[in-house]
């Protein structure tokens, strides 16, 4: 006897064999019992979730039911319904018969009376494949069909079907499975096909299965023909091409600790192995994915050694990374050197967010920086207060500022939003700006955001230290605004100002402005960019420890 896929010896021959769809089956189980069966049925959802298969069970159950009994040893109609030697249940491929002529050949043929059954059955799969002239054929047959006759839709892409179609037909929403379920599905049938299988490698395929009961068999079904004996987690991931969680976890671990090499080492070893660029960035993204679930919620999972020391600013910058690659790679051939590219980018944006500053300093900054914006939301949450003038005075940090909350507050109180526009119009042309010697500064002023724009001056914004003060470079300068001043006089200077900066300045000012400031005097506050000096002295870093927790602060050895 020919061998039989796995999938298709254990499809679904009763309710009680479906998992998952609890609320469809309890919905058609209640049908059945109480006589309520409609005329028309359209199933809906991801692929490998049942919908064939109960449409089937339905389709017989329908012509031989009887109320809590679902083996119907007693009924000789449904063993003939059972054998599939029964004209009564028409099964369509609407993929390959999506015509007129098909749909007008099954309404001439329902107001023939079922041989057997007491209701003949039309189980169309893929129906969205119908063209609008079939659907329009099917209209007044699906809304009247007669007292025998019963149509099956199923579909996995709902948003075809058309609203005549729909309004026509009870609609039920099938999901995809849960993992727990899948595993105790594979678990059955390794335990009746004697197949030799770890718990780690069960719930590799369930998860690669991506919630898809068919999906998750037929895999297993493959992974079993490969293995010579006992199928193991590596052995899955070796057949399907995916990276396993233990090979994403050393990833994280090296791109975290800033290891490149190491990084660079294991990603050289993946595609060695065969394994594709977009199933990396994949993988890698449902890992980063699971991390975040795991921080948010505060649960324990596999992740747990790592993600309880990765920042989500790092989560986001990663996912973020990914995403712009995924992009880019399908416009090049040098996929391989996109990917190692994209992992040292993941990794020198943690040593750029710490150039020049310590990493003490840098900790006592963000906190004094959120002791700031908290007295700043105090003070928004009055509005009827009166807003004290208060005297404007530099930050007293020991290094000269490049940019003041000033110079920022008098662009936007000079703001011409046409002007602005007119600017963003051809902002996309600094992208490909090949002039020779400027390149450089082309693509620094293309990274940035470009926020307010007065008759003389802007303001960009950049998410990094480094990129915001290398603005200030007096030859970038200069280049800047050469380009943006070759063919007129536009712009004569600009403010360049820290992402995280602007957020809290932009919902300031916006508040301030809806309560009546035309000028709004924005909260002075040190926005973090300064002139190249030597490193901090320990002593400037207790400086502003004092001038911001008084005589709460010392110093370390005091």
């Amino acid at each position: 006897m020919a061998y039989v896929a796995l999938y298709r010896a254990y499809r679904p021959k009763t309710f009680h064999d479906v998992i998952g769809q609890e609320a469809v089956i309890q919905t058609l189980q209640n049908a059945l019992k109480f006589n309520q069966t409609s005329h028309a049925y359209l199933f809906s959802g991801p692929r490998g979730t049942g919908k064939t298969s109960i449409a089937k069970i339905f389709a017989k159950a329908i012509n031989c039911f009887q109320e809590d009994q679902e083996v119907y040893d007693h009924c000789g109609v449904y063993h003939t319904l059972k054998a599939s030697d029964m004209t009564d249940i028409i099964e369509l491929d609407a993929a390959s018969n999506n015509g007129v002529d098909e749909i007008r050949d099954i309404r001439d043929k329902v107001k023939f009376m079922p041989s057997i059954g007491k209701y003949k059955v039309y189980i169309i799969d893929e129906v969205h494949m119908l063209t609008t002239g079939a659907f329009n054929a099917l209209l007044k047959t699906l809304e009247e069909p007669p007292q025998h006759v019963i149509f099956i839709l199923a579909t996995t892409e709902i948003h075809k079907i058309p609203q005549t179609i729909l309004s026509r037909c009870q609609r039920f929403d099938f999901t995809l499975v849960s993992t727990d379920k899948i595993i105790k599905k594979i678990d059955e049938i390794a335990s009746k096909e004697a197949i030799k299988i770890t718990k780690e490698a069960t719930k590799a395929i369930s998860i690669l299965g991506g919630g898809s009961v068919r999906d998750s068999i037929s895999l297993l079904d493959q992974v079993r023909a490969y293995a010579a004996a006992e199928i193991t987690e590596e052995i899955v991931y070796q057949v399907t091409g995916a990276v396993s969680s233990k090979d994403l976890q050393e990833l994280l671990k090296a791109i975290v600790n800033k290891e490149a090499a190491e990084a660079l080492n294991i990603i050289k070893k993946q595609i060695y192995q065969g394994k594709e660029v977009g199933r990396i960035l994949a993988d890698l993204t449902e890992a980063l994915s699971q991390i975040l679930k795991e921080k948010a919620t505060k649960q324990k999972g596999f992740y747990e050694s790592i993600s309880s020391y990765i920042p989500f600013e790092k989560l986001y910058h990663y996912l973020d990374v990914i995403n712009a690659l995924s992009y880019d790679i399908k416009y090049t051939t040098q996929k391989e050197t996109y990917l190692e590219l994209a992992v040292v980018k993941m990794i020198e944006h943690q040593a750029i967010t710490n150039i020049d500053v310590s990493s003490e300093i840098q900790t006592l900054r963000l906190e004094i920086q959120k002791l700031k914006e908290h007295k700043q939301s105090q003070v928004m949450t009055q509005p009827e207060a009166p807003i004290k003038e208060e005297k404007r005075s530099e930050p007293q940090i020991g290094r000269e500022p490049l940019v003041t909350i000033v110079e920022v507050e008098r662009i936007l109180h000079q703001s011409d939003k046409q002007k602005k526009e007119s600017l963003l119009a051809a902002w996309h042309k600094l992208e490909l700006f090949d002039e020779p010697g400027k390149e450089l500064s082309a693509h620094l002023l293309f990274k940035g955001e470009l926020e307010a724009v007065s008759e003389k001056e802007m303001i960009l914004v950049y998410d990094d230290v480094a990129t915001a003060t290398q603005m200030y470079d007096q030859d970038i300068k200069n280049d800047v605004l050469e380009i943006l001043n070759s063919k007129s006089k536009v712009i004569e200077n600009y403010a360049v100002i820290l992402k995280s900066d602007w957020l809290a300045i932009k919902a300031e000012y916006v508040t301030l402005w809806k309560q009546g400031h035309t000028e709004p005097k924005l909260t002075n506050r040190d926005l973090q960019l300064y002139k190249k000096s030597n490193h901090i002295k320990t002593d400037e870093a207790y400086d502003i420890a004092k001038e911001y927790f008084g005589e709460k602060a010392t110093k370390k050895g005091n």
